[in-house]
């Protein structure tokens, strides 16, 4: 399971950090990762475990670690680490920033309070070292601005015209009107470029992903055979 290995990086992490290069991690040898990135309404989630699947079936004659898919664990192991409520980290997922204010009031109200900048900081350690340790499909979370330079990295963008995924949209949430899910829409791919924007550092040039894939042309089965043909030919070049 995705806790198990994350548990397992817990543990590990400072002894595997002095035990790596004293370069950093993104000129160190990388192991083979993916990052997926997703407009709204595209599937990231059932095309991660179909290429979990397919990627897992390919060494498992080798010997090699298995390939686990990593989402929503990043934010619970960064809260635990923090010794805070997970709660209290979703709002960076959000690409929302405290003010000054929200700063001062935080650290006044509770002895477990920490800075906006630390909570950052442990979920971009988070993501380099799990990325550094390899055989991980992370979904989201900014990952393709955080490791878009890592050796061994393999960055795909998931996309469809709004049309598309408006429609797959009200129909998974059919208590929405048609506005009201095209308003959800225009807001979480905000939400998404925010937050790759701000790992980045700056605006994030799309064009640096590997594989860009139209998910109205192909389906899931499809992009896992885009995806592993792509990873194959960029370790050869």
């Amino acid at each position: 399971m995705a806790e198990n290995i994350l548990i397992e990086y817990m543990q590990k992490r400072f002894k595997d950090l002095h035990e790596t290069s004293s370069k950093p991690l993104s000129q160190q040898k990388g192991r083979p990762f993916v990052t997926i990135s997703r407009q709204y309404g595209c599937p990231s989630r059932k095309t991660a475990e179909i290429l979990q699947e397919k990627l897992n079936e390919s060494i498992a004659s080798s010997g090699n670690q298995d390939w686990k898919v990593i989402n929503k664990e990043i934010i619970e192991n960064s809260a635990k680490e923090l010794d805070l409520n997970p709660q209290k980290l979703k709002y960076v997922f959000d690409a929302q920033q405290k003010s000054v204010m929200d700063e001062v009031i935080s650290a006044l109200s509770t002895r477990y309070y920490k800075s906006d900048r630390k909570i950052r900081k442990t979920i971009r350690e988070i993501i380099e070292n799990l990325s550094s340790q390899g055989h991980v499909i992370i979904i989201g979370r900014g990952g393709v601005a955080i490791t878009n330079d890592f050796p061994g990295s393999f960055h795909v963008r998931l996309y469809a015209p709004e049309r598309w995924r408006l429609e797959k949209i009200v129909k998974k949430y059919p208590e929405l009107s048609e506005a009201d899910a095209y308003r959800k829409l225009r807001y979480i791919d905000k939400k998404r470029t925010d937050l790759i924007n701000h790992f980045s550092g700056r605006k994030f040039d799309f064009n640096r992903f590997d594989l860009q894939i139209n998910c109205e042309a192909f389906n899931e089965e499809q992009m896992v055979e885009l995806i592993t043909t792509g990873m194959k030919l960029k370790r050869k070049s």
